[in-house]
């Protein structure tokens, strides 16, 4: 599963589909996306999804990337749109994941309580900052909420139909 973003930040690589949502669909998941970071001298990417695994199931909260070494099982993720905190979730090391190799995958179940609100943040808000780890080796990204309000009410379409929780 860990190939999931691989090959969705091939799919992501121009530069304006790397900067914005986009939506993807292939026999590794389906779901939204946007990649605000990749550098193809190193490799490293870092990926935010809200999409489902290949095998159905709901949507997950997703983060991926190539590249710092995060030791934790379960790591938390902060989210804060236009300047405003959203959210405080923790995500866990999906079983697929090879941090071995410098690839972490990372993920949780969307909850229909905790994520309505991040949710309708993301699909109005303009910019998110998203905070992935704890401490020095905590990842900082800055992600564009451009294309996100129609990437995002495409993932119930995506996911054989599983509802993604309405905002409120």
């Amino acid at each position: 599963m860990p190939r999931l973003f691989g090959v969705l930040l091939f799919l992501l690589a121009s530069p304006a589909a790397a900067q914005g949502w986009e939506t993807f669909s292939h026999d590794l998941g389906a779901g939204a996306a946007v990649c605000p970071y990749d550098d193809p001298e190193t490799g490293e990417f870092f990926c935010f999804a809200v999409a489902c695994l290949p095998d159905g199931g709901p949507p997950m909260i997703r983060v991926a990337f190539y590249g710092p070494d995060i030791r934790e099982y379960r790591a938390p993720l902060s989210v804060r749109i236009d300047g405003r905190m959203v959210t405080h979730m923790f995500l866990t090391r999906l079983s697929e994941a090879d941090p071995a190799d410098g690839l972490y995958d990372y993920g949780t179940e969307l909850d229909p309580e905790r994520d309505a609100r991040l949710l309708e943040a993301l699909k109005t808000g303009t910019r998110a900052t998203l905070v992935f780890g704890i401490g020095l080796k905590a990842i900082l990204q800055q992600v564009t909420l451009s294309g996100s309000h129609a990437a995002l009410d495409a993932v119930p379409r995506l996911c054989d139909g599983t509802p993604v929780p309405a905002g409120g």
